[in-house]
């Protein structure tokens, strides 16, 4: 262990261990706690005192998810009925089309607006925070309007609807932290390029963006994880043409009560593809994370 790492557990101390040791555990209890429920039996799955390991691997929860078919065990270990439900192969593509587009509007709104304030000074000083001032206000304060103007313009329960509620009302978040990454990365460089014979929009696209590609890459992250567990506008907005995971979340909880195995392994579905793509990124997030951290 190198000097840095004895310094380290120096400061950190016993009592420090404990207290890191016990966050850990907290964070991770919830998401071994959701996959052991998607693995019990029904019977397991309320059983006092509580089931800490499933007693058998039981992949019906899944099946259930994708067949329409909740199979509830009896006491005695024997199938004692069967209950339909909704499959979701739907609800994922749903909030695939859905997050993806929305996150790609966002990003694209983001990256244009960011450039235009951080080097043109678009709307003065005031603006960057008048923009950010849209998420100021609580979602649910704009339902009412969205929804007469959906209703007008023929968007409600339709898949470019909930992608532009999800684009618009993630694009603050993709303004200010792409600005941060473009403020950090000097103007000389593009004045530089034009001097060469870029145009001052050629500059940006090949100069400054490949440098703060983990930037962009980092909120493009941020956006996809509030797009694909976005609940109040999916839910709000879609009646029975386009529906999300986290829309069917609650359906399974109002229609069939309590069904913890199918939500537990609903739950676990729904955070692959959020793995996926921060594990295939994740090169990128460390330096687009830490961006601008030392300042010059």
């Amino acid at each position: 262990m190198g000097v840095k790492g004895e310094r380290f557990e120096e400061k950190l101390g016993k009592s420090g261990w404990i207290s890191l040791i016990v966050a850990v555990i907290l964070a991770i209890f919830p998401i071994y706690w959701i996959i052991c429920t998607s693995l019990k039996p029904q019977i397991e799955w309320l059983a006092v005192p509580p089931v800490w390991i499933p007693s058998k691997l039981d992949f019906t929860n899944y099946l259930a998810l994708f067949t329409g078919k909740s199979y509830a065990a009896s006491p005695y270990g024997e199938e004692s009925f069967t209950l339909l439900i909704t499959p979701v192969q739907r609800a994922i593509l749903g909030s695939a089309v859905c997050a993806t587009g929305g996150t790609v509007l966002s990003i694209v709104v983001g990256l244009l607006a960011a450039f235009g304030i951080s080097r043109h000074k678009i709307g003065g000083g005031f603006f960057p925070l008048f923009v950010l001032s849209a998420r100021m206000i609580p979602p649910v304060c704009a339902l009412i309007p969205i929804i007469v103007l959906y209703s007008t313009l023929r968007l409600a329960d339709t898949y470019m609807g909930i992608i532009l509620a999800y684009g618009l009302f993630t694009s603050p978040y993709s303004v200010w932290m792409i600005r941060s990454f473009i403020d950090e990365v000097p103007v000389q460089l593009e004045e530089s390029a034009m001097v060469d014979g870029l145009s001052p929009l050629s500059a940006h696209f090949k100069v400054t963006l490949p440098l703060i590609k983990g930037g962009v890459l980092a909120t493009t992250l941020f956006v996809a994880v509030l797009n694909w567990s976005e609940f109040l506008f999916a839910y709000t907005l879609s009646h029975k043409n386009v529906i999300t995971i986290p829309v069917q979340e609650m359906y399974f909880q109002a229609a069939y009560g309590i069904l913890y195995g199918p939500q537990s392994a609903l739950g676990i579905i729904a955070i692959i593809p959020l793995m996926i793509f921060g594990y295939s990124i994740q090169r990128y997030l460390a330096r687009g994370l830490t961006f601008g951290a030392v300042k010059r």
